[in-house]
């Protein structure tokens, strides 16, 4: 097949999105398909990439406003880029602009990751293109059934919603002796205290405040922060003002070749985000191909699919320092409970989170679509 995917940035870029694009077109590749991938460069220069079946295009970007890059070569991709299947990843006006574009025999699968949170404000202007896109998809593909429940926006496209979980290459969190070795010297640094490990930027909608909050009452538990942002200095304060900075450790932008190490050396994974701008939390499944219980916030997105509620971890209103301490306490208390919730992390990352199981999927759904025979009707 030829597979147009349509994103936002493309790696080195870091962040969920842009992960989980290098796994398809990569993935979709490695299978012997043809792969062109249009993204937005970080600067005002087209560069064209050739790996192998994988093509990508990172398109000259004059700046952003409200998270939109002003790439005026964007909106053409789908007329110079012909394909069996469009791939386009949803929030990104411009591959809407795209996909409107598109020739109307080509089926679009939709990628809705999250509905759009931060810039409601601006929805008046945007709902008609969006509207415009959702009736042009073939398909809209989700992570978790939470997706479709919770969204303001799909309710009248159901009929058209795939459930897809993400997956992830799962085998580089498998516990080899050199990784146990670094994780040993990681641990030795907790002196007997029990690891709370977080790995997110420090922006307010992860919710890192709340478990600084809850620290205090917990002196049995160090809280590791793997990650930068714009709050690192106000989340040190509060950790100092609190009494708690000997047991909170910012450790940085650790790179992706040391968290394996990060993830095996800590007790428990701790993911306090309050806002369903946490759609799903991929670092979820990181944490449990190896192993670690989880602590998340009931939110209205797909966290609790992932985390689920007394099976792999446990769940607390979002916001809430009293209910994390809680759940620190009891997790603490009960080496038993994160053992069987940890297991079970790990069995359910392998049944319902690889990479393999993803790839088969959007695989199945894009041979249904640009099979004409299935298409019929």
């Amino acid at each position: 097949m030829r597979i147009l995917e349509l994103g936002k940035f493309y790696p080195p870029e870091r962040g969920g999105m842009e992960t989980l694009l290098q796994l398809w077109t990569e993935g979709f590749a490695a299978r012997g398909h043809d792969v062109t991938c249009v993204v937005a460069n970080r600067g005002a220069k087209t560069v064209r990439e050739t790996h192998g079946r994988l093509r990508i295009e990172r398109l000259a970007r004059f700046g952003e406003a409200f998270s939109v890059s002003f790439c005026p070569a964007y909106p053409g991709a789908t007329r110079r880029h012909p394909a069996e299947i469009i791939h386009a990843h949803f929030p990104n006006p411009l591959a809407d602009l795209a996909i409107l574009r598109a020739p109307r025999e080509t089926p679009v699968v939709v990628h809705w990751h999250s509905d759009i949170v931060r810039q409601k404000a601006l929805m008046r202007l945007y709902q008609p293109l969006q509207s415009a896109m959702l009736r042009r998809a073939t398909r809209i593909v989700v992570a978790t059934p939470m997706h479709l429940e919770y969204s303001a926006w799909l309710a009248p496209h159901a009929s058209k919603v795939v459930v897809i979980p993400f997956g992830l290459d799962l085998a580089r969190f498998a516990a080899t002796p050199a990784l146990e070795a670094r994780a040993a010297t990681l641990r030795a640094q907790s002196r007997g205290k029990t690891v709370f490990l977080n790995v997110g930027r420090l922006v307010g909608y992860k919710g890192q405040r709340h478990a600084i909050e809850a620290l205090p009452r917990v002196p049995e538990a160090e809280l590791w922060i793997a990650g930068t942002g714009p709050l690192e200095d106000e989340l040190r304060r509060l950790a100092a003002d609190l009494g708690v900075g000997d047991r909170v450790r910012f450790l940085g932008n650790v790179p992706d070749s040391d968290l394996p190490a990060l993830l095996h050396a800590c007790d428990v994974f701790l993911f306090p985000s309050i806002t369903p701008n946490e759609a799903f939390g991929l670092v979820f499944v990181e944490a449990m191909a190896c192993s670690k219980p989880l602590i998340a916030c009931r939110l209205k997105s797909g966290v609790p699919y992932v985390c689920r509620s007394d099976v792999n971890g446990l769940l607390v209103s979002p916001g809430s320092s009293d209910e994390l301490e809680v759940a620190m306490r009891t997790l603490i208390a009960s080496p038993d409970l994160r053992s069987s919730l940890g297991q079970a992390g790990l069995k359910r990352s392998r049944e319902e989170f690889s990479l393999e199981r993803m790839l088969d999927r959007h695989l199945e759904l894009f041979g249904s679509l640009a099979n004409p025979v299935a298409n019929v009707g």
